[in-house]
């Protein structure tokens, strides 16, 4: 099935699973993975996506479909339509750059469900066209708000459970602190493998990475409103040192600090 609109395009498939040509889509592209796993090819690395994972790409990353196991879900957003979505809640600063992470997220996954169980449903086309507007709108915002990216200085964790959000809450608060796993087991009623495995399947990162990316996040505003050291902001915002934050800062945005700086202060 394929929905298209000015807006974006809506495909849910669990047919023609194989491999695809390398693509350069002009639109951010959502892949959401219901089932089985998935795995995408980029130029320098391949990324895995589990069952309820996504992982959101900016426009222009050249990528390419390896397989699918069960079914596939992508969603093209269109570039003005998150720009647009952008101003009018406040995000000024640029144009909307995520970073290319795998992660799960509830409210993302409620999106797909409702989508998928009104697709079922027997419906016009005037329905459906009005049914995509309004649900394109709606993962927009919720893209803005729950995906990190250099467009926002914080990174949003409502909608988790509970027992995962008092430490993502907590690790937000002192981010630049030396954590460690059992600094965060400490703040739940759970075992540290317990924790482990149920942070992973909530989140779709360890706790460790997620400290890490919120980190990066963090440094942004330092990077466009300051000029002193990368290695002064890497250790401001908790790294060691100043290589493990261009490995983690590379990894996420596919350049250096330096150069996302530079990036920064000609937007």
């Amino acid at each position: 099935m394929i929905l298209e609109h000015q807006n974006g395009l809506l495909l849910w498939r669990k047919s023609l699973l194989g491999e695809r040509s390398w693509r350069d889509d002009l639109s951010y592209k959502l892949l959401f993975n219901p089932s089985g796993k998935s795995i995408y090819q980029f130029k320098e690395h391949t990324m895995e996506l589990s069952t309820g994972e996504s992982l959101l790409l900016n426009p222009h990353v050249i990528h390419k479909q390896l397989f699918h196991t069960a079914e596939k879900w992508i969603v093209e957003l269109s570039p003005v339509l998150l720009t647009d979505i952008a101003k009018e809640i406040g995000i000024t600063a640029q144009d909307p750059f995520f970073t290319k992470i795998v992660f799960k997220h509830p409210l993302i996954h409620q999106w797909v469900e409702t989508t998928r169980m009104y697709l079922q449903m027997q419906t016009t086309e005037t329905e459906q066209r009005f049914w995509m507007e309004n649900s394109l709108i709606q993962l927009a915002l919720l893209l803005l708000r729950l995906v990190p990216g250099a467009h926002a200085e914080n990174w949003n964790i409502e909608g988790y459970d509970p027992s995962i959000y008092v430490v993502l809450d907590a690790l937000k608060q002192s981010y630049e602190q030396d954590w460690t796993l059992d600094d965060m087991v400490a703040l739940t009623s759970l075992g540290k493998y317990q924790f482990s495995h149920y942070f992973k399947k909530e989140t779709g990162l360890t706790p460790y990475s997620w400290l890490q990316i919120l980190r990066v996040v963090r440094s942004q505003k330092l990077l466009q409103q300051s000029d002193v050291s990368i290695l002064t902001i890497a250790l401001e915002v908790g790294f060691k040192n100043a290589a493990s934050y261009h490995t983690v800062f590379r990894r996420l945005y596919g350049q250096t600090p330096g150069t996302f700086r530079k990036r920064l202060l000609h937007a």
